[in-house]
């Protein structure tokens, strides 16, 4: 890990320092760019930068260094009134948040991006591909199997086979199904408003199948009746 360097062009004090940083902060916003690998920079500019480099140059470092000094005054947080003490409230507050993460963390976040060799272009998406991604996996709900009926059919009379259907000793009701339903949306991650969005179509359309339409001639003869 580089040596912090506090010093920001020979200013001392932490309030001066985040004050230079904010300015730093409005020309970046202005032509709305990232350079990540200069503002990761632990030295400074050459003489001949453009303003945009020399106020892009460092500054994740520099905002990092600065944000663990405030943090090192104390407290679990840092208090608001030293944020804007040291014009930092005028930085976006995730841009800080990303930059103390940066230097709380640098050793390790180097490396990765220098094995990673992707040209990330913000500190958010470091932080992202850093975590570790769960696997996912579809766990299949328990569902009780149904036991076929035997069917017994005589020898000497011929009979059609019986439709074997459920288990006739299990009992069906509204709220067996219910629970088998909540038990696989629960098991899969399924979006259970998705579903019954899709079981109010699948009724809407029995009830269409089911409706008895009435013959327009015998309308009439109803009407004229």
């Amino acid at each position: 890990m580089a040596t912090p360097n506090l010093l920001i062009q020979n200013i001392n004090s932490l309030e001066d320092q985040g004050k230079a940083l904010a300015v730093s902060f409005a020309v970046i916003s202005l032509v709305d760019a990232k350079n990540l690998k200069l503002s990761m920079r632990v030295d400074e500019p050459k003489e001949n930068s453009t303003e945009f480099r020399v106020a892009i140059h460092g500054f994740d470092y520099k905002l990092g260094q600065l944000m663990l000094s405030l943090k090192a005054e104390g407290g679990e947080r840092i208090p608001t009134q030293r944020i804007r003490d040291c014009h930092l409230h005028k930085i976006a507050d995730q841009r800080r948040s990303e930059a103390l993460w940066f230097a709380s963390n640098e050793d390790d976040i180097r490396a990765f991006v220098k094995k990673a060799k992707v040209d990330y272009t913000n500190l958010g998406s470091i932080k992202r591909a850093m975590k570790p991604k769960a696997p996912m996996t579809l766990v299949a709900p328990k569902v009780e199997t149904p036991v076929e009926p035997k069917v017994e059919t005589p020898t000497n009379e011929v009979t059609s086979t019986p439709t074997v259907g459920a288990n006739p000793n299990l009992k069906v009701t509204p709220t067996l199904v219910v629970n088998k339903m909540m038990d696989i949306v629960k098991a899969n991650g399924l979006d259970l408003e998705e579903i019954i969005e899709m079981l109010q179509m699948e009724q809407e359309i029995m009830l269409l199948e089911n409706e008895v339409i009435a013959d327009p001639i015998d309308e009439v003869n109803k009407i004229a009746a």
